[in-house]
């Protein structure tokens, strides 16, 4: 079974700015402008997984330049098509 602590297992440092309640994540990539995380976020009553994309600017801040929301109603679809394409480069092999 999946474990969402063991996969998401930072619970600060991420530049959401103000009123965005982070219950955990997970830095995905950080290079010299930008930051990739997906996070567990509290949202009103429920819960999200936001993947976001952060650039620097020029006085070094971290600004969000990609979001997007990921509700329960079709985070197993999206599963299955995130595994499907993970195949793809084995299918070739």
């Amino acid at each position: 079974m999946y474990n969402i602590e063991e996969m998401l297992p930072e619970t600060e440092g991420f530049p959401t700015g103000s009123g965005i309640k982070i219950i955990r994540g997970k830095t995905l990539a950080k290079t010299g402008s930008w930051l990739k995380a997906v996070l567990l976020v509290q949202s009103g009553d429920k819960k999200q997984i936001r993947l976001y994309g952060w650039q620097k600017n020029k006085e070094g801040e971290y600004k969000v330049r990609q979001k997007f929301n990921i509700s329960k109603g079709y985070s197993v679809r999206l599963a299955e098509i995130l595994i499907a394409f993970n195949q793809l480069d084995r299918d070739d092999e």
